[in-house]
């Protein structure tokens, strides 16, 4: 699955934005994430999920592909992905406690 996220964030808040989401996941589902400048290569098990996937982030965009399975997509993959991508780059939320929930 591909998705895209517009955002309006300098490229070094939405870069550690997208960090602190990866670095959630590492830390609470066990993935593996490894970043090389502004692309990350994560995978692992979510919720679950298995799923290898790449972020990038550009100025002004957040680029993802996501491999799931077929029956972890039905179930909510895609979904679960979405949400966390929303609400990493909710402007409501601070880096800070974003950062804080690892």
């Amino acid at each position: 699955m591909k998705l895209e996220r517009q955002h309006s964030y300098s490229q070094e808040e939405a870069l550690a934005r997208v960090r602190a989401l990866t670095d959630y996941w590492d830390t609470h589902h066990g993935t593996r994430t490894v970043w090389d400048g502004t692309t990350a290569r994560i995978n692992g098990k979510v919720k679950g999920i298995s799923f290898d996937g790449n972020f990038r982030v550009e100025p002004g965009l957040l680029l993802a592909e996501v491999k799931v399975g077929f029956l972890a997509e039905k179930i909510g993959g895609k979904a679960y992905v979405e949400r966390k991508l929303t609400d990493y780059l909710d402007p409501k939320n601070t880096l800070e406690s974003l950062q804080a929930r690892v």
